[in-house]
């Protein structure tokens, strides 16, 4: 092999060992926030858990943030995410809270550790990612709403977005042990009772005007 080969050789084969060893480490980080949450994760807990070095750590991902982003990036890119293009195929709004709460839940509970996780730490999560995520939100909530006669009140967004929350999935499913359709349909009902309610209140109000 000629020494030209041999320095493209060494140079592919160093660049190749780099890249496995910082994807073990967002591995690594991955699990550990997943299992013990952002909060009660460390660097050393991280460069333990992939078998290196704090100094190798560092040297990939030269603070806590960027590494976040990477492991964030990459626990999202395994999920299948909510998709509201998916449910503004249907034009009833009962019909697309049924389907965007269904899939919303689908997410939680595939996802419900490291979300579990993420949630209770929030005051370690990146400014970025509680933007992206909030923004996310905004737009599942948006696309919930966008069907109802006259868009919605603020007692029926309200409505629709504690229903759309982790946390009331959480409460729910996890704590009161309700399957996934059974917590789906009963806050359909509360949404639409209210939506129902709030129609009612409308056209009471409105015929109660008089000269």
């Amino acid at each position: 092999m000629r020494s030209t080969e041999r320095r493209v050789y060494r140079k592919t084969k160093r660049s190749e060992d780099e890249a496995r060893t910082a994807a073990r480490i967002v591995d690594a980080a991955e699990t550990l926030h997943g299992t013990l949450g952002p909060s009660r994760t460390t660097i050393a807990a991280i460069a333990a858990t992939a078998g290196v070095t704090r100094a190798t750590v560092y040297r990939h991902f030269p603070d806590e943030e960027t590494l976040f982003l990477a492991c964030s990036g990459q626990w999202l890119a395994r999920q299948r995410l909510p998709d509201p293009e998916v449910w503004s195929r249907h034009a009833d709004p009962v019909l697309r809270l049924r389907a965007g709460l269904t899939d919303l839940y689908r997410y939680y509970r595939d996802g419900h550790q490291m979300l579990a996780h993420i949630h209770r730490d929030a005051e370690v999560v990146p400014t970025r990612l509680v933007e992206r995520r909030r923004a996310a939100e905004e737009q599942w909530l948006a696309c919930l709403l966008q069907p109802w006669p006259g868009r919605a009140g603020k007692i029926l967004r309200a409505a629709t977005a504690h229903a759309a929350s982790f946390t009331t999935w959480q409460s729910l499913c996890l704590a009161q042990g309700l399957s996934n359709r059974a917590a789906v349909d009963l806050m359909v009902t509360m949404v639409a009772g209210q939506a129902g309610s709030a129609g009612r209140t409308s056209t009471t109000a409105a015929g109660s005007i008089g000269p």
